[in-house]
């Protein structure tokens, strides 16, 4: 979806939408309702309506962000899309971004790469009018840790059914990891609508617990064996995103998704919304040690550069348990690195809505209004590349129903997702509902060293490359030399590769 809009000359569609929405007439509610209709839309999207008798413009995204929305005003003109739109004034690089997305591997809304294109934020609309652009929130997310009451292992399950039933239509296939979350799913899939189609990739351990789950429930199981090397796929991958992007999961999940025909059901989501990732457990259970973060923080300034990040993350989570820790859960390049990389253009990304969170709440707060819209949804749409793609645990009632519960109903003694466990506990062999995540992540270290070694070093290492003329270059240098040791954090070289594959297919 992209678009201009002109208000002395209207907008020829009256309505524009990227993504899916379910059982529902979008055109005829928006001309009735307008923006009181957001509410009643159930699914994944980014949409444009354009009112003839008011001339205005709205524009709106889904509660948890399942597809981008960049935007740019100037005057009486307005561009959209969902890419950086087409033809509008960008502006310049916003090193304040970029800062952004070395903290984090991508630029969050409400700001985009580009100092002219701003990105509206999940769960917002735009009015565009004679008046100019007003940009407000029309459907909050829950807030982590805000009720007492744990609710039943029936209302759960009831609510999963029912976001799952509404993602039925033609017959979808699903993507099966032989986690619990995408085996509840294929469950589920299973008991509403009868056999259904799966698709897997990975190890031989991977492919072995899909198999046992696609046998239990008598699934068309398909596995896939992924043939095109890393150096052949990044490069689209990254022109694509339109903005720089570094999750290491999207090369293997768009290879994946390459050989499943469509619409096809995904388990994204379910660990921002039932306390999976492992990092929600440590946030919860490790305790405030300021002695030991004050130790850290005096080590950083003596110690050899490239254990300074590690000491500064370290510090930041040991030494809080709010914010600060949700970050440096996270965070690819602390702020004392993007300090050295881009100077007093270094600042911290946007966080949570709230600031008073802490423990797991916090990161579980962070993770649904900042990574989950920003990073998962959006490595989903651009892995897809024009598939269908379906996400029953990024359902806003389900959401009300199981972000809210305290900490304490969230996690077994060793393990996140209890309240998924308990409701999906008759479908599936304990210890499938007992193991940890399964995930697509690629062996960074090996990739580096391996098939992208030569295109890092053709591309990154020489005086010529771009990103030498938006980071410092011996900062560069240091980051190279560190990250790709033994003991470094790969991720750091991949962000600055993914960087520089972007920064090349720009103007000048």
């Amino acid at each position: 979806m992209n678009g201009h809009v002109d208000l002395a000359r209207g907008f020829p569609e009256r309505v524009a939408i990227a993504g899916e929405i379910f059982a529902q007439e979008v055109s005829p509610l928006l001309q009735q309702r307008g923006e009181a209709a957001l509410p009643l839309l159930r699914g994944s999207f980014a949409l444009a309506f354009w009112d003839e008798e008011t001339r205005s413009l709205l524009l709106a995204r889904d509660a948890f962000g399942g597809r981008s929305l960049f935007w740019c005003a100037r005057g009486s003109e307005i561009w959209f899309g969902t890419q950086v739109p087409k033809g509008a004034p960008l502006g310049q690089i916003d090193r304040g971004a970029l800062s952004d997305f070395l903290e984090l591997g991508y630029v969050p809304a409400p700001a985009s790469i580009w100092s002219g294109v701003r990105k509206l934020p999940a769960g917002h609309l735009l009015r565009f009018d004679a008046k100019g652009a007003e940009v407000r929130r029309w459907s909050d997310l829950p807030t982590p840790g805000g009720s007492l009451r744990k609710p039943s292992r029936i209302a759960v399950r009831a609510r999963l059914e029912q976001a799952v039933q509404r993602r039925l239509a033609g017959r979808p296939s699903a993507l099966l990891s032989g986690g619990l979350e995408s085996s509840a799913l294929v469950a589920l899939m299973t008991r509403l609508s009868g056999k259904v189609s799966t698709y897997t990739t990975g190890s031989e351990e991977d492919l072995a617990a899909a198999r046992r789950i696609a046998q239990r429930f008598r699934t068309d199981h398909h596995e896939v064996a992924i043939a095109v090397p890393p150096a052949e796929l990044l490069p689209g991958l990254v022109i694509a995103s339109s903005e720089p992007f570094a999750d290491p999961a999207l090369p293997p999940l768009a290879a994946l998704l390459r050989q499943v025909p469509g619409p096809v059901i995904t388990g994204d989501g379910a660990d921002e919304l039932f306390a999976g990732h492992p990092r929600h457990l440590h946030a919860a259970r490790i305790p405030r040690l300021s002695r030991t973060a004050s130790a850290a923080n005096l080590l950083r300034r003596v110690a050899p550069a490239r254990h300074r990040g590690t000491l500064q993350r370290a510090a930041g989570a040991l030494g809080s348990t709010g914010a600060e820790r949700a970050r440096a859960f996270v965070e690819v390049f602390s702020l004392d690195e993007r300090r050295l990389l881009l100077g007093s253009h270094a600042r911290i990304a946007r966080g949570a809505t709230s600031d008073e969170l802490r423990g797991a709440d916090a990161t579980l707060a962070f993770d649904l209004e900042v990574s989950l819209p920003e990073d998962v949804l959006f490595r989903l749409t651009l892995a897809a590349d024009g598939v269908e793609t379906r996400t029953p645990y990024a359902d806003i009632e389900l959401a009300h129903l199981v972000v809210p519960p305290a900490a304490r109903h969230k996690f077994g003694r060793i393990h996140g997702r209890r309240l998924l466990r308990e409701a999906v506990a008759d479908l599936l062999p304990r210890d499938v509902l007992m193991q940890p995540a399964r995930t697509l992540e690629p062996p960074l270290g090996a990739w580096l060293h391996g098939p992208l070694r030569q295109m890092l070093d053709d591309l990154v290492r020489p005086p010529t490359a771009r990103i030498r003329r938006l980071l410092d270059p011996r900062a560069v240098d240091q980051v190279l030399a560190h990250s790709l040791r033994p003991r470094g954090n790969p991720r750091k070289a991949w962000s600055l590769l993914c960087l520089e594959l972007w920064a090349r297919e720009q103007r000048g």
